[in-house]
């Protein structure tokens, strides 16, 4: 617990076409045509490469959430100084260089980005009459946060919870108001209600929780069994006294009325372990609790309480300052995805990751600068947010929006940047007023390009670039994965700021799988906002065959283990089939399956609930074959006979008339 309360007590303080070719030697080009202004690009480029990288494990339907500190310095874009501690994981966006607006408009795209459910402020409280901002965590500022989502439309994407700092909010704020000193001595006395003593319930509610609850909407507020979530951190010694003996209860119960009086909302409580262990009056009065994280471990916690459980984790920590030395190694990413594979994949209800912008101890998820891994600790700018994607509820989201601005690398024929605006390497960016503000790439020339890592793309996949010019000849093309996609034209669209969606080449990519993105500008001229991939609808229909016959779910029975088969083609339920993009063919809310995950010659097709395993995968093989790609075998109807009823089974793949299908397409 002392590392524990070492860990926040230190966070308060810190608080050229030649070049295209050169470039790009031994793409694979799909086409040679130039699509025409305005066109639609129709022949699909086909992209065989791709990764398949861990993600949320099918049935794993729990809550993801970061918390998200807005200290004084945070905010205002600087200084990054934490004692001696060195700082490596320094944002992308240069705050400094913009308004207040534009700092929550840029964290809120991060945060949307990554698919997290929602969001926990890090409250500290305010001073009684001070202005807004009142230093670090003031719950008063969190309408910044409010607004942006509004303005970006995300209202049904991303929820906000309170994550509350006590030692900060109740300690820190009661020595500012009663000693004008702050800081964690004399400590807070839990049982002092009226704060005529070194307490009062007022630092927790009046000052702090309320203002929460004023800012946030309630249809914005993060709920659980439809209560607003709110966490509490420690409540030990270090900056607590009078604890026990119900005291810490009666304290949650005096939040939990005022809340039900004022708002009608009664909060779900999720507490630091540290809250039972100092007072067992605490258990009945709330909803969760969670072990928080250790230096250097564990990294992350699972905590059950009332029969749920509650995750809690952290990419990374460094602080290391005189004879202090806390680390826990990101080991470029793994660490992070081990401890969500632990805590979401371990069937958590709620997961809570350390924190979204703690840049202070180097513990940050947010999109960082575009350097080296010994001063950033990111193999790339975007790799926790797409860490953090992988295991949201959506991992490969279809209508994904990539913002221009948000290249993992670049390669631009001008030093430095234009406008000087977001970022501080060679990207000009300027803030633009296409609809949803925020920023856009400007100044392209011939032989520019931006790229992305990691993208997560499957099926077929229609790009949208989202651009601006009075100029014609604008030229540019993607190529993922070293496949190229086609040349095309930029219409004129009047202005730098007047904004048109064209199309820019369909790709058709494999199941599961991400992707190093580049856009390339062929001939520069243009305006870029942000680029879009719309995922093409699930093909669906039947599935014939061996003697016209239709792939059927026996006695359109949609139990598990019910037999797959050849039967007359009827057009029913039973015989509907749709291509999912996972790979998978899906009927009656159900996967076609090879029993038992076995991959012998003989093994029967059934229908099993889907799982994402490799025996519900089918992929189009050659000569019209259905191939399960675990077995490496076909699909192939027994016998071989056509008669209704024959089972489904996998075999040797042979392209013989029985393993010949013609899927929807």
């Amino acid at each position: 617990m002392r590392i524990r309360a070492f860990h926040r007590k230190h966070r308060r303080r810190h608080i050229l076409i030649s070049a295209v070719l050169a470039a790009t030697a031994g793409i694979a080009t799909a086409t040679a045509a130039t699509t025409p202004a305005g066109a639609a690009p129709t022949a699909v480029v086909v992209d065989t490469g791709g990764t398949a990288l861990s993600h949320r494990a099918p049935g794993r339907t729990g809550d993801l959430g970061v918390t998200f500190g807005f200290s004084t310095r945070t905010l205002a874009g600087g200084p990054y100084e934490n004692q001696s501690n060195r700082i490596d994981n320094l944002p992308m966006y240069q705050a400094a260089t913009g308004s207040s607006d534009r700092f929550w408009d840029n964290y809120v795209e991060e945060l949307v980005t990554s698919g997290v459910d929602f969001v926990a402020m890090v409250t500290r409280g305010y001073v009684p009459g001070s202005a807004v901002p009142n230093q670090g965590g003031d719950p008063r500022a969190i309408t910044g946060l409010v607004d942006a989502i509004r303005r970006g439309g995300y209202s049904d994407k991303l929820k906000v919870a309170a994550f509350d700092d006590t030692p900060a909010s109740m300690t820190d704020k009661k020595n500012q108001v009663k000693h004008k000193t702050g800081g964690y001595s004399p400590v807070f006395d839990i049982g002092d209600t009226n704060g005529a003593g070194e307490g009062g319930y007022q630092y927790l509610w009046d000052n702090d929780l309320r203002a929460y609850f004023q800012s946030v909407p309630d249809d914005l507020r993060y709920k659980v069994d439809g209560q607003p979530v709110v966490y509490l951190w420690s409540n030990n010694t270090f900056a607590f006294s009078g604890q026990g003996g119900g005291n810490s209860a009666r304290l949650l119960q005096h939040v939990r009325s005022q809340a039900q009086s004022e708002f009608g909302q009664s909060p779900y409580f999720v507490v630091d372990n540290s809250w039972l262990k100092n007072d067992s009056a605490v258990t009945p009065v709330v909803n969760g609790a969670n072990g928080w994280f250790g230096v250097p471990s564990p990294s992350y916690t699972n905590t059950t309480f009332n029969g749920q459980s509650y995750g809690m984790g952290v990419p990374g920590f460094r602080f290391v300052s005189g004879s202090t030395n806390m680390v826990i190694d990101p080991d470029h990413g793994k660490t992070l995805v081990n401890n969500l594979e632990a805590t979401v994949n371990g069937g958590n209800r709620i997961t809570l990751f350390e924190g979204f912008t703690d840049w202070e101890e180097n513990a940050s998820l947010w999109r960082t600068r575009n350097a080296p891994y010994s001063t950033t600790q990111r193999d790339y700018p975007n790799q926790n947010l797409n860490i953090l994607r992988r295991y949201s509820k959506d991992p490969f989201p279809a209508g994904m929006v990539v913002q221009a601005e948000s290249a993992d690398s670049v390669s631009d024929t001008t030093a430095g940047n234009l406008w000087g605006v977001y970022r501080d390497d060679d990207l000009d960016v300027q803030t633009t007023t296409d609809t949803g503000g925020g920023w856009n790439v400007g100044s392209a020339a011939a032989g520019e390009w931006m790229q992305w890592r990691e993208v997560p793309m499957q099926g077929t996949e229609n790009l949208k670039l989202r651009v601006a010019t009075p100029n014609s000849g604008a030229r540019l093309r993607f190529v993922v994965d070293g496949v190229a996609g086609p040349v095309v034209d930029v219409p004129s669209t009047g202005d730098w700021q007047t904004w048109q969606t064209i199309d820019a080449g369909t790709f058709q990519f494999s199941p599961g799988t991400h992707h190093t993105v580049q856009l390339q500008q062929v001939a520069g001229g243009q305006n870029i906002n942000w680029w879009r991939a719309d995922r093409t609808a699930e093909p669906t229909g039947r599935i014939s065959g061996y003697g016209g016959k239709c792939v059927d779910i026996a006695g359109a029975n949609p139990a598990d283990g019910t037999a797959v088969q050849l039967y007359t083609c009827n057009d029913s339920a039973a015989q509907t089939w749709t291509r999912a993009t996972d790979g998978s063919l899906k009927a009656l809310g159900k996967c076609m399956d090879v029993t038992g995950g076995a991959t012998a010659n003989g093994t029967k097709v059934r229908l099993a609930t889907c799982n994402g395993g490799g025996a519900q995968k089918w992929q189009p093989g050659a000569s019209g074959t259905l191939v399960n790609p675990q077995s490496g075998r076909c699909l192939d109807a027994t016998g071989p006979s056509s008669a209704d009823g024959t089972r489904l089974q996998i075999w040797d793949c042979a392209a013989s008339a029985n393993q010949k299908w013609a899927l929807p397409a």
